[in-house]
């Protein structure tokens, strides 16, 4: 008996079987002595088996080419599911093309570069991409890259797809609203406005702060500070106080702009790199001033909490933080609570600047905290948005904004908090003291300001950039605060280069809602 190996059609060993006949005499137990037979009796066998000598041939190595094609798949976390898709195109030098498809974040085959194929036995690496190649069930799976997603590790199961459409975005159904005013700045205007009593600010990039007469747009005055203006200012009764990149704070006369005093905050001017620079930071703001009991509170690029005494522009106390402060803090209940771009929460004693509590959310904060009953609401840049406990700092709850830092100052009416994103390009509002989200609008632009609200609704600026992956487009839109529901638009005309729109925060007056733009003017629409 004997069996050969032979190789089929899809490469694994079939069996070619042989029969054998063979005749063995058995022996058949004799019963008494009459009678007595013998017999043989004929029987059959069969014998089958590969030969142990037989070696299959070696599994062929995974190559560039085969790992071409779409590969598309779900991310989990936090209870919430995110689709996500990768287009790998070889190319006859041997590195790949890669597109990603992420519907959230509205990339659609974005292109994020040409790699070198890393391939050893099943692993296969492909920029920040690690994956082990599943031949058999088709699969690509590992863990989602740091690049993607900055703090947890969410696995990443791949499949090979035919085709992966993102669906198409539906355009803002709102009607187009006309300016009421505008003023010319002359110079990219990034912080937003502020409004106070009948008057709007604004600072430009060229260090130049405007006083306009909310319900016409005349200029009332202008002051030159000594660098530009990434903050808004802050009215209190007859005073104007701002911070610029020379380092200064400044305390000007709301009536005329004459400036009663300034200090020095930080040692040396503030250097902002642009956002095609590989070390730039997005530090797009500074902080504002905070005013609460008689004193000023603000954040200096050097990574300080300064309390100044506003009649003679002294520090009464200082706190020093492991990064930056770009964003101004929030006073409540005798507390400063503040954020760092070393990503902690701060709480600090108002009076004596006593550390309180701080809170590590592991992802830079850049936002003003909003302060609402016991509970503190603050986003970072590893896409939380974080309900705190404003006794202990201890998190409440945690919502994940996919694929997205939450840059925007949330701000709180009637127990809801309204935030923006950055690259999710909504605006979303959550109950303030369980984070149950009430709604969300796709808004089509980075809304990195803080909202403006009024009874029945709220405002946002949105900015882009041209050329920028996802899309996104410039525009201010009103909503209903009820439902999110958008009230009304104002598209920005796009730049030939660079960022466009209005990335700072509205303000609100007079039956208006004023926005500042990159193109250098102001702009007041009725509400």
């Amino acid at each position: 008996m004997r069996s050969r190996p032979s190789w089929n059609t899809a490469g694994r060993p079939s069996v070619t079987l042989q029969w054998r006949r063979s005749l063995l005499p058995v022996p058949v137990r004799r019963q008494g002595s009459k009678g007595m037979t013998s017999s043989t009796v004929l029987a059959l066998s069969l014998v089958a088996g590969l030969a142990s000598s037989a070696e299959p041939p070696p599994t062929p190595p995974v190559t560039v080419t085969e790992i071409g094609g779409v590969w598309a798949g779900t991310l989990a976390h936090a209870g919430e599911t995110e689709a996500l898709a990768l287009d790998l195109e070889p190319g006859a030098d041997g590195q790949v093309l890669m597109r990603l498809s992420v519907p959230v974040a509205h990339l659609d085959r974005a292109p994020i570069g040409r790699v070198a194929a890393g391939i050893e036995g099943r692993e296969v690496r492909l920029g920040p991409f690690v994956f082990q190649y599943d031949r058999e069930a088709k699969t690509l799976s590992g863990t989602a890259p740091k690049d993607l997603v900055p703090l947890y590790e969410i696995p990443m199961i791949l499949r090979r797809v035919e085709r992966f459409d993102v669906p198409s975005r539906p355009a803002i159904e709102a009607p187009a609203a006309k300016p009421v005013w505008t003023f010319d700045a002359g110079s990219p205007l990034w912080a937003g406005a502020t409004f106070a009593d009948g008057v709007v600010y604004a600072g430009g990039q060229d260090g130049r702060l405007h006083a306009l007469d909310g319900r016409t747009g005349r200029e009332r005055w202008s002051f030159l500070a000594g660098g530009p203006m990434r903050t808004r200012a802050t009215v209190a009764g007859t005073d104007v106080y701002f911070q610029a990149d020379d380092g200064s704070l400044y305390r000007l006369a709301a009536a005329s702009g004459e400036e009663r005093w300034r200090l020095r905050v930080v040692g040396k001017p503030i250097e902002r790199l642009p956002f095609d620079n590989p070390k730039s930071r997005y530090d797009r703001f500074g902080s504002d001033v905070t005013i609460a009991g008689g004193r000023l509170y603000l954040g200096t690029h050097d990574g300080r909490l300064v309390a100044v005494d506003p009649s003679r522009g002294e520090r009464v106390w200082e706190y020093a933080t492991g990064d930056s402060v770009v964003a101004a803090p929030a006073v409540a209940d005798g507390r400063v609570v503040f954020g760092s771009f070393d990503g902690c929460v701060y709480a600090l004693d108002a009076v004596t600047g006593k550390l309180l509590w701080r809170r590590d959310t592991r992802g830079a904060v850049v936002s003003t905290p909003a302060v609402a009953g016991d509970r503190v609401v603050v986003g970072n840049r590893s896409y939380d948005l974080l309900g705190l406990d404003a006794r202990t700092g201890d998190p409440v709850w945690t919502r994940y904004v996919w694929f997205s830092w939450v840059e925007s100052s949330a701000a709180v009416r009637d127990g809801v908090a309204y935030v923006g994103s950055s690259d999710a390009a909504v605006v979303q509002a959550f109950d303030a003291r369980t984070g149950e989200r009430r709604w969300k609008t796709d808004v089509r632009g980075w809304a990195w300001g803080q909202p403006a609200l009024t009874q029945s609704r709220v405002y946002v600026g949105t900015a882009s950039q041209k050329g920028y992956l996802a899309g996104h487009e410039g525009m201010v839109v009103a909503m209903d605060r009820a439902t999110g529901r958008p009230a009304w638009r104002y598209d920005a005309e796009p730049g030939a280069t660079g960022a466009y729109g209005f990335p700072g925060s509205p303000a609100v007056g007079e039956g208006l809602v004023f926005v500042t733009g990159l193109d250098g003017r102001v702009y007041a629409f009725a509400q």
